[in-house]
């Protein structure tokens, strides 16, 4: 579009020459120049000053046409094209000194000269001062000159001295300096001591300056001054939560949890553990339950009981300490001993607490993450009886034993009568005569059996009566 207006420019040039040509020639029409020659001959010697004058005036009016006709279009392109006027004007009324050299050199090097004054003018009002030559270099380094400059002019607003350069420079090495200055900002306001450089270095190790800066805000609100922003970036780096583990050392502070360090509360977060909830049971005890424990006292009595813990964590051994399966096995395995040692169960029923308290003695929490706080009875069940089942198991062992004696017996005397008729030691009016003796036998013994059963029942009948 440019190049086609100079070509229109020179056009135009050219057609204003010409017109100034023909306006000052001669007329060369033989006639004329009989009557031109007529009149120079006749008139020669007298010609007025007025005359003169006005010929005079004629050709400078003429010189001026045709200045104005060749210079004006080209004033008109050149600030068209290289200076734009008005937006240079604005610049000037406000204080600002940019040559046309320079606007030059912006346009030629392809510079937005729209976004350099406007970024310059902004900069002055906002109290910052800024160089145009410095803006163009910064905007040819690939340079964000908005943004750049409105974090410059928001941090002099914010009382916070930046080296524009020094800003650009972070931009370039591809710092979120908007980021690093809400950062920063936002530790000013809480007094705390940093400093841009300091957190743009954050930045680059992939730090979350906000979030760090806020945990750091968060402790020092607290009363706790000892927290350093480095102990804070080193455990995000380690892939801790800040936030939370702040929240959690602030409550452990708190609740006055002895010994209870930063390091501690970070390596309880790096571990897995849901640290807020770690120092909430350190704090508040918690009470869990066992499933029935069962236990055979003395007399052979089974018993089966259930007892509620109290307990609380111990944050210094919740890191390889064992966990809750841990106690509860040893407490139920601990219940189930003593019961166990009780000369029967009424003992134990009568004063079951005496039980509880033997286990809590033991310290069964010691070398776990839990410390127990108390131990009682919720529940306790009389089961089986565990002798009397064992009793009648070893009669059934007993009389399964004899009845495999009496086969056995009896195998054998089969065997014996079978050897004494092969031998001719016992014939067939024998061996009648003994089986319905044995008949007799069995017969007389049911019927006295069952006789004695009767005067049982009898007996039974009278008593109730």
């Amino acid at each position: 579009m440019k190049f086609k207006s100079i070509i229109f420019y020179f056009i135009f040039l050219l057609i204003s020459l010409s017109a100034c040509n023909n306006g000052n020639d001669k007329d060369t029409n033989p006639q004329s120049i009989r009557n031109n020659e007529i009149i120079e001959t006749s008139s020669a010697n007298d010609v007025s000053p007025s005359e003169g004058s006005a010929k005079s005036s004629n050709t400078i009016l003429y010189i001026l046409i045709a200045f104005v006709a060749i210079l004006g279009p080209g004033l008109f392109f050149f600030f068209k094209i290289f200076i734009p006027l008005g937006l240079w004007y604005e610049t000037w009324l406000s204080g600002i000194r940019v040559s046309w050299a320079v606007l030059i050199k912006m346009h030629f090097q392809k510079v937005p000269q729209e976004l350099i004054l406007k970024t310059l003018i902004e900069a002055k009002n906002a109290g910052l001062k800024l160089d145009a030559n410095d803006l163009m270099v910064k905007y040819l380094a690939d340079v964000d000159i908005t943004v750049v400059s409105d974090t410059a002019i928001r941090a002099t607003n914010a009382g916070i001295e930046i080296n524009f350069n020094d800003l650009a420079a972070k931009y370039l090495a591809k710092v979120n300096v908007e980021t690093v200055l809400h950062a920063l900002i936002t530790a000013k306001n809480a007094d705390l001591n940093l400093t841009i450089n300091q957190l743009a270095s954050y930045y680059l190790a992939n730090v979350d300056v906000i979030k760090v800066v806020e945990a750091l805000i968060t402790a020092h609100n607290a009363g706790y001054d000892e927290f350093t922003i480095d102990a804070l970036k080193e455990h995000y780096l380690a892939g801790g939560d800040i936030t939370k583990t702040v929240e959690a050392f602030i409550m452990a502070k708190k609740a006055n949890l002895q010994e209870i360090h930063f390091p501690t509360i970070a390596a309880i977060d790096l571990s897995g553990i849901d640290v807020v909830s770690a120092v909430a049971s350190a704090i508040t005890p918690r009470v869990i339950e066992t499933a029935g424990v069962s236990g055979i006292a003395r007399d052979g009595i089974q018993l089966i009981m259930k007892l509620k813990l109290t307990v609380r964590a111990d944050l210094n051994y919740i890191i390889g300490g064992a966990a809750e399966d841990t106690v509860m096995a040893r407490v139920d395995e601990s219940l189930s001993s003593e019961i166990g040692k009780a000369l029967n169960h009424y003992d134990v029923l009568q004063n079951p607490f005496t039980l509880a308290e033997n286990v809590e003695k033991k310290n069964l929490g010691t070398g776990t993450a839990f410390n127990i706080l108390s131990i009682d009875v919720s529940d306790i069940k009389v089961g089986r009886d565990v002798q009397s089942e064992l009793e009648i198991e070893r009669a059934k062992a007993k009389t399964a034993t004899a009845r495999a004696e009496l086969i056995r017996a009896e195998e054998k005397v089969q065997k014996a009568m079978a050897a004494a008729f092969l031998e001719g030691k016992l014939s067939i009016n024998q061996y009648h005569e003994m089986m319905n003796t044995e008949a007799d036998t069995m017969m007389r013994k049911n019927l006295g059996t069952s006789s004695h059963q009767n005067n049982e029942n009898n007996n039974e009948e009278d008593h109730h009566h």
